[in-house]
């Protein structure tokens, strides 16, 4: 097979010298479609040096990204900080620190690592990888290595890609497993890598592969659904179980299923967008609702009114809290189901996508002893995320936090989560009113819903608690003149408001297939983008591959702007509390709106200018 490469002759042949004592070969130019892998030398089962590669002194990525100006010197000590605090317990490579804080592209670290150690880049979006070759490996080494086996020799030898050809141990892991002779390394992206797994043992666009669909999938605790099943489990369970784990690792929020007058259509959303999926004859439709609400539940002989439950299941040997929404139709029963991330995946606010000076004044507010910060935005603007991202900073044995949610999403150590019940009367106002009396430092309320929650959040700000909620407006403008339209006197805002955060959350695009694109100059003008900022842009556009299957998106970022209640305000908000008054003050201040921040992060070619013109009101 001809593996496309983005290296050159000259490229190729830097370093190759101090590698021949690797238990794999490099190969130094791309191979002719029709020649076999060539042959390589015996593999060596010993290591030169200290770091596992032979002869020379080896850079470090970050130093190599440095030299070729890609990072800056501070960027590196950021992204070197973040690798050390990183809150999920599994210390993450540095190359995906650097591509997560969006400091380099995966191409940009893919390149530079290959660079370093003399290997070859490989687009495997341009490479037809079979299955078969591909499970080479078992499952559980192949996602734990991250090593992907692109092809195999005559004699056994093993061509593999990896975003990591460093991990020595990952690579002899493989040889164990397969008894290759020897490897033939290439270099990819680490999403790339994650995608060729992902669809070498998941579902088909065409047919449905169950069998290899549960493998892989494995019991939890006494409280966790099984979605593995033995081997005679019924179809509709198999069927059930392979939509789940599949939609986690494809990274979906939610799961739509519904019901059609001839098929049973499912549905994932990926990245805010629901995408098809698949579909089934819709006679399965009675059994595959049936099993959900099982594994969650429900009544399964009700089927006119709706019904909400959760469970649990094990994907991977990770566990996934969901949480299942029931809604009759005329062609039978809906079901949504959300996947909640866990607390491990909560990032902390300095990887949100914040400016540093935006950063500076939220996390000025939630050191303060008392006061209330406001998280504004519509429903999926990631207000929740951004909650728990501050939570999770502030969280303290000496202090009491308590919150207030509907639903609880993310269960965090160290807090105490209380779940709003309306049927039995629990309701946010009378919710809060209890958690005052349990002594908290830290209320956290999930919305401000009615005057009445936003008069005693308010007035628990004002006597000595940190009070974090949400609402649903469309700047942190209008979330302070929401208050006082609810009814709240302004100087009880102005008092107690002491910060306001309104968000969005814009696509990627995607960088395994984004191209430069000329900026359109009608879309330009309808965007409002300033002259100075259109003579500086950079815009990218993602052609579609099978990392983003095809829509030339790949992952989400939040746009923000931060409002800090300062003495100006507060003077302003009690002479004039209408909206155009507040956001000429904040102006003045240096207020920086949500479109601004859209367009700099399109000029840059993070995202599109199209994309800015579907999230960003434009007027905001």
């Amino acid at each position: 097979m001809s593996i496309p490469t983005a290296r050159d002759e000259s490229t190729l042949s830097r370093g190759r010298h101090a590698y021949s004592d690797l238990p794999y070969a490099v190969s130094s130019t791309p191979e002719p479609a029709t020649q076999q892998p060539a042959a390589a030398p015996a593999a060596s089962s010993s290591y030169a040096g200290a770091n596992g590669y032979g002869g020379g002194t080896r850079k470090r990525i970050g130093d190599v990204l440095v030299e070729a100006g890609v990072l800056t010197q501070a960027d590196l000590e950021r992204a070197l900080g973040a690798q050390k605090t990183d809150a999920s317990g599994e210390r993450k490579r540095l190359g995906e620190i650097i591509t997560e804080l969006g400091f380099a592209s995966e191409r940009q670290v893919a390149q530079a690592l290959a660079d370093v150690l003399g290997l070859q880049v490989v687009d495997l979006g341009a490479v037809v990888v079979s299955p078969e070759v591909a499970r080479s490996l078992p499952r559980s080494v192949a996602e734990r290595t991250g090593v992907l086996v692109v092809d195999r020799a005559p004699d056994g030898a093993l061509r593999v890609a990896t975003s990591d050809p460093t991990n020595v141990l990952a690579l002899d892991d493989v040889r164990l497993y397969t008894n290759a002779p020897r490897l033939d390394v290439l270099v990819a992206t680490s999403s790339q890598v994650r995608e060729h797994l992902h669809r070498a043992w998941s579902l088909s666009e065409d047919n449905v592969v169950v069998a290899d669909v549960l493998e892989g999938i494995t019991p939890d605790t006494d409280d966790t659904q099984e979605t593995g099943g033995s081997p005679d489990d019924a179809p509709t369970v198999r069927l059930v179980n392979m939509v789940l784990s599949d939609a986690v690792r494809a990274g979906a929020s939610d799961i739509h299923i519904e019901p059609q007058r001839d098929v049973l259509r499912i549905r994932y959303r990926v990245d805010g967008m629901l995408r098809d999926v698949m579909t089934v004859p819709r006679r399965a439709a009675p059994a595959v609702v049936s099993r959900i609400k099982i594994t969650s539940g429900l009544d399964i002989a009700e089927r006119r009114v709706p019904q909400d439950g959760r469970a649990r299941i094990s994907v991977d040997g990770t566990s996934v809290d969901t949480r299942i929404s029931t809604m009759p139709s005329i062609h039978g029963e809906k079901v949504v189901i959300r996947l909640l991330m866990g607390a491990e995946q909560i990032k902390q606010l300095d990887a949100m996508g914040m400016s540093a000076p935006q950063l500076a004044k939220i996390r000025a507010s939630m050191q303060q002893p008392q006061g209330l910060v406001l998280i504004t935005g519509p429903t999926g603007s990631g207000k929740t995320s951004t909650l728990y991202a501050a939570l999770s900073e502030i969280v303290d044995p000496t202090r009491n936090i308590v919150t207030l949610e509907d639903p609880v999403e993310i269960q965090i150590p160290g807090i105490t989560q209380t779940q709003t019940n309306e049927r039995a009367g629990m309701t946010f106002a009378k919710g809060l009113r209890s958690i005052l009396r349990q002594d908290p430092d830290v209320v956290l309320v999930g919305e401000v819903r009615d005057a009445e929650t936003a008069e005693l959040a308010l007035t628990a700000s004002m006597t000595g608690h940190l009070v974090l909620s949400t609402l649903h407006t469309n700047s942190a403008v209008a979330a302070i003149t929401r208050m006082v339209d609810m009814g709240i006197e302004p100087f009880l805002v102005a008092s107690s408001l002491t910060c306001v955060v309104a968000q969005r959350l814009v696509r990627r695009v995607c960088t395994s297939c984004a191209r430069p694109e000329p900026l359109d100059p009608v879309l330009a003008e309808s965007l409002g983008v300033p002259v100075e900022l259109q003579a500086v842009a950079a815009p990218r556009k993602g052609e579609g591959c099978t990392q983003c299957g095809g829509t030339g998106y790949k992952g989400r970022c939040g746009i923000y702007e931060v409002i800090e209640i300062t003495p100006t305000l507060r003077g302003v908000l009690l002479r004039d509390p209408s909206e155009a008054a507040l956001a000429r003050a904040a102006e003045a201040e240096g207020f920086r709106s949500l479109r601004s921040a859209a367009l700099e992060l399109a000029a840059r070619g993070e995202t599109t200018f199209a994309e800015v013109a579907r999230v960003v009101p434009r007027f905001s």
